[in-house]
């Protein structure tokens, strides 16, 4: 791995997909995203190939996968946990696992604030969280984390839900010194 080679993020735990390449020499950073829904299998490989080969790169050029864990959809969270498992395995690099929610924040809320956001859970629920955006818009402090009926969402957590998680998160956190394996979180029952 090395410092010029792009990071990729993704984030399949909500109805988007969403992804992210990062460069850690530069910091730059190229986003994209999709409602996708119950298409997500079928797409992803398909979509991730045409956004690498977009921006100049080839998958064995990649230094590193971050993938979002949850919380959030458990199957669409597993079919992004173990396309990144089989790619980085294949291109012999790093994968971590990264925080939905964090993700989440990152899109939705401004440098410098703190705000509360959510992602779908089962049930009419939805998971939320209070998170702060530092100036570079990286998040940091998850607190408060709870399981609500989604009817009882504050607004502007509610209007997240609309938002694709910023994937940039995760390709970020293949660097981090705390970095860790995916593992997929659940609650029993959101396991369809």
């Amino acid at each position: 791995m090395t410092a010029t080679a792009p990071r990729l993020g993704l984030d399949t735990a909500t109805p988007f997909l969403s992804l992210a390449l990062w460069w850690p020499d530069t910091g730059r950073v190229a986003r994209a995203a999709w409602r996708l829904d119950r298409r997500l299998a079928g797409e992803l490989a398909v979509r991730v190939d045409a956004f690498v080969v977009e921006h100049g790169i080839a998958a064995a050029d990649l230094g590193g996968i971050g993938v979002g864990v949850g919380p959030g959809s458990y199957t669409g969270a597993r079919v992004g946990v173990a396309w990144a498992t089989a790619a980085a395995r294949a291109l012999g690099v790093p994968l971590v696992g990264g925080d939905t929610l964090a993700a989440r924040a990152a899109a939705c809320i401004h440098p410098g604030e703190r705000g509360t956001v959510a992602t779908e859970a089962r049930r009419g629920e939805a998971w939320t969280e209070t998170w702060r955006i530092a100036a570079d818009g990286r998040p940091s402090g998850g607190e408060g984390r709870r399981r609500v009926a989604t009817r009882d969402l504050p607004a502007a957590a509610a209007a997240s839900l609309g938002s694709a998680p910023d994937a940039a998160v995760h390709a970020r956190r293949v660097d981090a010194p705390d970095a860790a394996p995916p593992v997929v979180r659940y609650e029993p029952a959101d396991v369809a």
